[in-house]
């Protein structure tokens, strides 16, 4: 369990020095990026992605911050567990859904699109994908607090670990299908997936039981790994990558445009669901097992006896955090799918937009609205406001796309401004950042 709550809290801090994708560029109709989160939209220029420099993307959701487990003591700070930070203060400020902290780091090592004909344009692309989730119980940490659960059972969940990397290489296509319905466009992407690691971990129940004479615990859980070593002496280690982990995912969308008359000269509605799929996970995959519960019913033999029974109970509560370990054949590691609706109007020939995104990404819904103005037509600029998901959030958007020789774009979204000498969140650590430079070519 301590190493749970350690890796949930180095989550934390993490997510605060990689600032996932800006979804700023969802409004812009020539944006490069945004046929990522809708397969249906197309780019107005060919494009190709060189290694390295190529297109980056990071999301962070969060509801909690350093400040919910770090405090100021006079010129110091102290941890939560701390005798001077008060119960009462430290329970406060806990958020009313489980703490947790997600993350998504995708890198392109290669990319390209392409018009196919009038009505067609086609994408292909070789990413790096990792995701992460960690969360943990309220009630636990309410106890590791105070001593008690905090509730009316003495049993309650500890927590969760997720992460997966894998790597995708990935074929869309989007068709303008204006022969059936005007101002209709609808697009594929198909993946192909192999993975790198994974970790799939819960802690399911923890039982504390205290009376006047017994002490009583449990714990029971259960996990499996791929491409990931256990040892109870080691803990994890990276166990090397196997092609025989492989999967697919699928990413659906359509867009619709509707003509108007008057200021607004149209409506862009539409839609995307991606990452459809899991990944088969085969790299020496190991099924974790914590099936442990202790009992203590006081000291019976104080004459002679003592020192055995400290070491005995010792000795069994330390066995609570025993891990049974056994081999298996695989696993099936479901993606973290995500989903786009949004609404954009356009006025002043192009030049000015407004809009409205829902989308549900990294495990959180949000509602997004956005303002973008194109001064020239290669030049995107905006600026959106995240009013409805784990934290509000501002951000913007820059997006430089000549016809030819090269093009980059850089947004950013974050919920908390306010950043220690580390330049850690202290607040929400809710946070997006995306950057790309990619080579234009083609009319």
């Amino acid at each position: 369990m301590k190493r749970i709550v350690s890796t949930f809290l180095l989550l934390t801090i993490l997510t605060g020095w990689a600032s996932a994708q800006s979804r700023g560029s969802y409004f812009f109709e020539n944006s490069l990026l945004r046929s990522k989160l809708n397969p249906a939209f197309a780019p107005k220029t060919n494009y190709a992605t060189p290694p390295i420099l190529g297109n980056l993307s990071f999301d962070a959701a969060s509801n909690i911050g350093l400040r919910n487990f770090i405090y100021p003591q006079d010129e110091n700070n102290v941890l939560f567990l701390n005798d001077n930070v008060p119960a009462e203060t430290f329970l406060s400020q806990l958020p009313r859904k489980d703490p947790y902290v997600r993350e998504r780091l995708e890198s392109d090592l290669f990319g390209a699109g392409m018009r196919i004909g009038q009505d067609g344009y086609a994408t292909l692309a070789i990413s790096l994908v990792e995701y992460g989730s960690v969360s943990l119980s309220n009630d636990l940490l309410r106890f590791l607090k105070t001593g008690s659960a905090g509730t009316s059972a003495d049993v309650f969940g500890g927590g969760s670990l997720r992460m997966a990397a894998y790597a995708a290489i990935s074929a869309g296509y989007s068709h303008d299908l204006h022969a059936l319905v005007e101002g209709l466009r609808a697009g594929v992407r198909l993946k192909i997936l192999t993975g790198v690691a994974a970790a799939d971990l819960r802690i399911d129940q923890i039982g504390l039981k205290f009376g006047e004479e017994q002490l009583s615990a449990s714990i029971r859980g259960n996990g499996s790994l791929s491409g990931i070593g256990y040892d109870p002496e080691g803990g994890f280690s990276f166990k090397g990558i196997s092609p025989l982990s492989i999967g697919a995912a699928i990413d659906l969308g359509a867009s619709y445009q509707l003509p108007l008359e008057g200021r607004v000269e149209s409506l862009e509605l539409s839609a995307s669901v991606c990452d459809l799929g899991a990944i088969r996970y085969r790299n020496s995959s190991t099924a974790l097992g914590i099936d442990n519960s202790f009992s203590f019913t006081g000291f019976h033999h104080i004459i002679g006896g003592l020192d055995e029974e400290i070491d005995q109970m010792i000795d069994d509560i330390g066995g609570l955090t025993h891990i049974n370990i056994s081999e298996k054949e695989h696993f099936r590691y479901a993606l973290s799918p995500s989903i786009h609706i949004g609404a954009t109007a356009r006025m002043f020939h192009d030049k000015l937009n407004a809009g409205l995104l829902y989308y549900h990404a990294v495990g959180s819904s949000n509602l997004m609205a956005a303002c973008g103005y194109s001064p020239l037509d290669w030049i995107n600029l905006g600026v959106n406001w995240t009013f409805l998901g784990p934290a509000n959030r501002l951000g913007f958007y820059v997006e430089c796309i000549p016809v030819k020789y090269a093009g980059f774009f850089f947004g950013m979204e974050r919920a908390s401004w306010r950043r220690n000498s580390y330049h850690l969140p202290v607040r929400n650590a809710t946070d997006s950042f995306s950057f790309g430079i990619n080579i234009l070519f083609g009319k």
